[in-house]
């Protein structure tokens, strides 16, 4: 029997955003919410005609802005909410998204007043939930439970967010959904990624939320493998009208259970405010791989066919085309593998990489090279940079050469004493602590008033300000009307920035960046001498950091941060401290890194388009540095030119270009397709563009 009952009445208020944000100081815009405002209406009356509904929106639309709306009217109507985040930085994120809404919910009278508090909001382990309590936890959370048996998922909405890590039927988050789903009455995926040419990947999602009829999809889907596969010397025309009849069917199937909009078709005024990627592609010029560097990557291929780790063991690594320890590491365990006395050919291939490899490490890769070209004017204009990484090894190799190259000329500058910073900022940042800030826990803006008085920030600060004044008054006076990383409108001011930091790092959500204030206040470090816990080694005029956990192997490069991300996010997405971060897909998806930021180069794939489109969706977000700053945001996907490197990229930028028109229905770069391949796909596209433009668009509300 289903008991699923929800009242219209009580969500009335999403008619209004205006009048909804009238008091707000969070963030939160008309134009992006007028569309997330109506995109939760439309989920609500979904849900309430039986249907679960599955969310595809862009990357950077506001899906966790729309999810906890959604969670807030159901649970105040006295029904158990469970959202499943995908780890641990995006549960935390989602309950302070949740905590976002509270004073704005409670103004609109009952039964908000009495029933949208923080004592609904459940953190941590699954447990079986109360009506009117919201639970936010992790998709690891679920999977346990799973495992242990533990029949606790019962509830009436179920939010998955980042549901295509769903995908697969081996998986075991995927078990856990397949004999836990019918616990709940109702679900709710969030998912930028919700199609692929895998029809099971696809089916699992569009079933989990109550489809049945899929026939139509399995069609489609079928299509866009043929298309892939045919290649020239096909009739583009007749080509291209088969896609759109198998689009068109598709698109009626889903449209009752799917809503996806995608950035590009946002009004003018909306899309504005995510900034623009520029017309022209952001290209860095890479040297073209040498004769004697294909031969040594040719003789790695070699050497591990002829004395495999075991069978099947990949041979052509994407990551010797992109540098050099990758080639090192499995060249040591060729040899350590060989047989002095029967494998004497192997000897002879493993003595003649090595000699290569020596001469070849003598300075970077040349792919590293470029990079560090690129970025070096970069940090001279005030821009700050993001880099993303697919393998650790590749991100540590890439993040200690850029330690190397791009340290600061110091400059000596006339300027004010510590003392006179510290009584500064002091001053200027007692009045931006939380009202909620607890007595006891005021103490924690003294190692943030610390790490803003260490040399390297106060060079940093002095670079911005030109000629910083040796008084308190008048040094507080700059801080307020100057605009950081020589920004000329449109971004906070230098104090604003600060404040906005101290809150970010304040936050009671922020736990790992509160424990490590606390830690920095235990060891009393005296910042004044460039001593520093936070991440980033500015005050050594290292202008880099890196962001990911380091796997013991080999010694780790000096600015990588392995702790939790949280205080690595508050500052990049601050003005303050290094300029440039390394990371791997630990933080391709769910987190903002846009606020200072409008430069992202995708130095290593990940194989899957779609992680790519994640990586770019952290800095095409609403509030974007592009966006306040009225410049472009810049990808950029260097190759090793006449390498495996080259070849993929270049796939890959194609397959990105069609992606919004086929809905995601791509190939990752593991499945083999050639060039010309890709060519005819994109013709055929090119053809039917418009038809599959205004076909997607359906699915919008």
């Amino acid at each position: 029997m289903d008991d699923f009952k929800i009242d219209a009445d009580r969500w009335c208020f999403l008619d209004n955003p205006t009048q909804y944000i009238e008091f707000e100081a969070g963030g939160l815009q008309i134009e992006p919410l007028i569309r997330q405002f109506k995109t939760a209406k439309e989920i609500l009356t979904r849900l309430a005609d039986g249907r679960g509904v599955l969310l595809a929106d862009d990357v950077g639309l506001g899906k966790t802005t729309v999810g906890a709306l959604v969670a807030w009217i159901v649970a105040c109507q006295g029904k158990r909410v469970r959202i499943y985040a995908p780890n641990e930085v995006l549960r935390r994120r989602w309950a302070e998204e949740l905590e976002r809404h509270l004073p704005l919910l409670q103004r609109r009278g009952d039964p908000y007043k009495t029933n949208a508090v923080s004592a609904r909001i459940k953190q941590g382990k699954v447990k079986r939930l109360r009506t009117g309590s919201i639970q936010v936890t992790t998709h690891y959370e679920l999977v346990r439970g799973h495992k242990d048996k533990q029949q606790l998922t019962a509830c009436d909405l179920m939010i998955i967010d980042e549901a295509h890590r769903a995908k697969g039927d081996g998986s075991a988050f995927n078990g856990a959904l397949r004999d836990l789903g019918d616990l709940t009455k109702r679900k709710l995926i969030l998912t930028a990624t919700p199609f692929s040419i895998r029809l099971s990947e696809l089916e699992q999602l569009l079933k989990f939320v109550g489809a049945t009829d899929l026939d139509a999809v399995k069609r489609y889907a079928s299509e866009l493998k043929r298309l892939f596969a045919l290649g020239d010397g096909h009739d583009v025309v007749v080509e291209s009208k088969r896609l759109v009849r198998a689009a068109r069917a598709a698109i009626d199937i889903l449209q009752p259970y799917v809503i996806r909009h995608g950035i590009d078709d946002l009004s003018a005024s909306e899309r504005n405010r995510f900034g623009a990627v520029g017309s022209a592609p952001w290209e860095i010029p890479t040297a073209t791989a040498t004769n004697e560097e294909l031969e040594l990557l040719l003789r790695m291929d070699r050497l591990l066919q002829l004395a495999p780790e075991r069978r099947g063991e990949r041979r052509n690594d994407p990551r010797f085309h992109i540098g050099w320890q990758h080639v090192g590491t499995e060249l040591e365990r060729v040899t350590n593998r060989a047989n002095s006395d029967s494998d004497h050919v192997v000897r002879l291939h493993s003595d003649l990489a090595k000699k290569s490899l020596i001469a070849r490490r003598t300075r970077p890769h040349p792919k590293i090279v470029a990079v560090i070209e690129a970025i070096r004017p970069l940090l001279d204009a005030g821009e700050k940079v993001l880099v993303f990484c697919h393998h650790r090894a590749t991100a540590s190799e890439l993040l200690g050469a850029l330690e190397r190259a791009l340290i600061s000329e110091w400059v000596s500058r006339a300027g004010p004493s510590v003392t006179v910073w510290r009584a500064t900022w002091e001053s200027l940042l007692r009045l931006a602590l939380p009202r909620n800030l607890l007595p006891a826990d005021e103490q924690l803006l003294a190692p943030i008033i610390d790490w803003l008085c260490s040399p390297g920030i106060r060079w940093q600060i002095t670079g911005w300000l030109g000629q910083p004044a040796d008084n308190e008054k008048a040094l507080a006076n700059q801080l307020a009307t100057t605009r950081p990383r020589k920004a000329k409108s449109g971004v906070p001011t230098i104090l604003d920035s600060a404040r906005e930091l101290v809150r970010v790092l304040l936050e009671e959500q922020s736990t790992s960046t509160r424990a490590l204030l606390k830690n920095i206040m235990k060891g009393q470090h005296a910042f004044g001498s460039g001593t520093s816990h936070f991440p980033g080694m500015l005050g050594e005029g290292l202008r880099v950091m890196g962001a990911w956990s380091h796997d013991g192997r080999e010694e780790p490069p000096k600015t990588l941060y392995t702790g939790k991300p949280d205080i690595v996010i508050a500052l990049f997405n601050s003005p303050f401290g290094p300029d440039v971060l390394v990371t791997t897909d630990r933080l391709s998806e769910g987190v903002d890194l846009h606020r200072c930021c409008r430069h992202l180069i995708h130095y290593e794939l990940d194989p899957s388009p779609v992680r790519t489109l994640q990586r770019n969706g952290r800095v095409r977000r609403v509030g974007s540095w592009a966006a306040l700053t009225g410049q472009t945001i810049c990808y950029a996907y260097p190759t090793f030119g006449g390498t495996r490197d080259e070849k993929a990229i270049g796939v890959m930028r194609q397959r990105i270009n069609v992606f919004g028109l086929l809905l995601g229905g791509v190939p990752s770069l593991d499945d083999e397709s050639d060039v010309s391949a890709q060519s005819f796909v994109e013709t055929v596209l090119h053809h039917a563009g418009k038809s599959l433009k205004s076909l997607n668009r359906k699915l919008s509300v």
